[in-house]
């Protein structure tokens, strides 16, 4: 989980260079006269032409693509406050999260599928990673409205997924 982290902050760090560069290292062309364009001749020579300076922008590079593997949901489990969240915000909403497992070293994005609360919306914050004592990989996120995921990586495969 510590190498997803350290992943993400890296491409959040390329987006905002690279969308921050072409602003801020062009500058915008000052509105330029005709008299500031055309020199005064001197002495019998022909007026010399100043030409305003092109500013090329710098195309913002693409951020690398992520891939995660598909993992079966095995089971899920829905607490109280969770059932609650879901009969007051609507039904669920279906998302895809991108999961390390924190047992393994191989440093495998998994795809999980979950079902959040109509509530949750944006990106969901990961709270915190463990392993458990028989090797199971325990990640949990938690969204600004305050419903949480626990998933719990099962040492043969397959998740567990605990709904707060």
């Amino acid at each position: 989980m510590k190498n997803t982290l350290q992943l993400t902050a890296a491409l959040v760090a390329l987006a905002l260079i690279a969308s921050t560069s072409g602003h801020t290292m062009a500058q915008e062309p000052t509105p330029a006269t005709e008299e500031s364009l055309v020199a005064p001749p001197s002495d019998g020579e022909a007026p010399v032409v100043e030409q305003a300076p092109v500013i090329i922008e710098e195309q913002a590079m693409p951020a690398p693509a992520v891939t995660c593997c598909p993992i079966e949901v095995v089971r899920d489990h829905a607490s109280r406050s969770a059932k609650r969240m879901y009969r007051c915000h609507g039904p669920g909403v279906p998302q895809t999260l991108c999961v390390d497992n924190p047992a393994d070293c191989t440093c495998t994005l998994y795809a999980v599928n979950v079902c959040v609360p109509a509530c949750c919306v944006g990106e969901p914050v990961c709270c915190g990673t463990r392993t458990g004592l028989l090797g199971r990989g325990y990640v949990t996120y938690q969204w600004p409205c305050g419903f949480e995921v626990e998933v719990a990586f099962r040492v043969h495969g397959g998740v567990i997924l605990k709904y707060r």
